[in-house]
């Protein structure tokens, strides 16, 4: 634009120049014959300057960059653009928000370009890749669009275990206490809106108060508050995943701490368990599934909470439907 402005600016310069052949105001022509009277001693009038030619032409509209040709027609950079833009703008934009959201919470972290290469080194490795574009090439196979899209989730990763602690580790000893805990449990819950609910009737257990007394003054759970909190028995994915985890990992008996889910705090009781009737080497893709979705669930809770975190205004009316805090 400024280039444009320039040449405008130039242009109009050159032709307000005065002209070399034009007369000074108030000077007489040598000329001993008055040019004003002709033979006729008709007084001329004034000789008429020719007008200056307007060699400016109008600044000409920059001509659309085309992409792509058919003997249909033509696509257009800029209906290229709209086209991304209309139907995949506002997904766009909440990617982008949550890139901004982790990189801020991965510099508040100390993560730096060194962990991230780290990490990439580590996956290379573990995939036994001999070259780097034989590891890119395998990424792609994942789902994963080259270096920067790699370096992106590796980011993420890295601010998501920071964030949610000290994970659990999913190997041989895990998937073996998993397979332990039983296929079932039986269980009976309080549910209550608050944490604060949930520790009162926390202490009031621990007091010697009666579950299912209290389950059915309190709970929140029409389908069980009048059993007495009573679920039933049930198995692995039929829960909420924090649910699910502290049903399993509690002793017969035991109570839970409040447990916070998608649908409030719940103190859990388990009251039984079934064992597994089929052998560990069976079950044990079934296990690793089930405690797979428990971190993923858990990730995506953190990742909703860094998001929370920023403060977001979106001025283009076309992409206020973009996930946003």
């Amino acid at each position: 634009m400024k280039k444009w402005l320039f040449l405008l600016i130039f242009a109009t310069a050159c032709s307000n120049e005065p002209s070399s052949s034009e007369e000074e105001p108030g000077e007489t022509p040598e000329s001993e014959e008055n040019p004003a009277v002709d033979e006729n001693n008709e007084t001329a009038g004034p000789e008429e300057e020719p007008e200056e030619e307007n060699n400016e032409s109008p600044a000409e509209e920059p001509e659309e960059t085309v992409i792509a040709e058919t003997s249909a027609g033509t696509i257009t950079e800029e209906a290229f653009t709209e086209a991304l833009r209309e139907e995949y703008g506002e997904e766009l934009l909440s990617r982008m928000i949550q890139d901004l959201a982790f990189e801020q919470e991965a510099e508040r972290l100390g993560i730096e370009e060194e962990d991230i290469e780290e990490e990439i080194n580590s996956v290379q490795a573990a995939l036994g890749s001999s070259s780097e574009e034989e590891f890119y090439q395998m990424m792609e196979l994942q789902g994963i669009a080259g270096e920067e899209d790699l370096r992106r989730r590796v980011l993420q990763q890295l601010v998501l275990t920071e964030r949610a602690g000290s994970q659990e580790t999913i190997d041989e000893e895990t998937l073996q206490a998993e397979y332990d805990a039983g296929e079932e449990v039986e269980a009976r819950h309080i549910l209550v809106s608050t944490e604060e609910e949930a520790e009162v009737i926390l202490e009031e257990l621990e007091n010697g108060a009666d579950f299912a007394a209290l389950a059915e003054e309190n709970s929140q759970d029409p389908g069980s508050a009048e059993e007495g909190g009573d679920l039933g028995s049930f198995g692995r994915g039929t829960m909420a995943p924090p649910f699910e985890r502290a049903a399993f990992s509690l002793e017969n008996d035991e109570i839970s701490d409040p447990v916070e889910s998608t649908f409030g705090y719940h103190i859990i009781q388990v009251t039984g368990r079934t064992p597994f009737s089929a052998p560990f080497e069976e079950v044990r893709e079934e296990l690793l599934t089930a405690l797979n979705e428990r971190l993923l669930y858990e990730q995506n809770r953190v990742q909703e909470e860094i998001v929370s975190e920023l403060d977001v205004t979106i001025r283009d009316e076309s992409l206020q439907g973009a996930d946003t805090p």
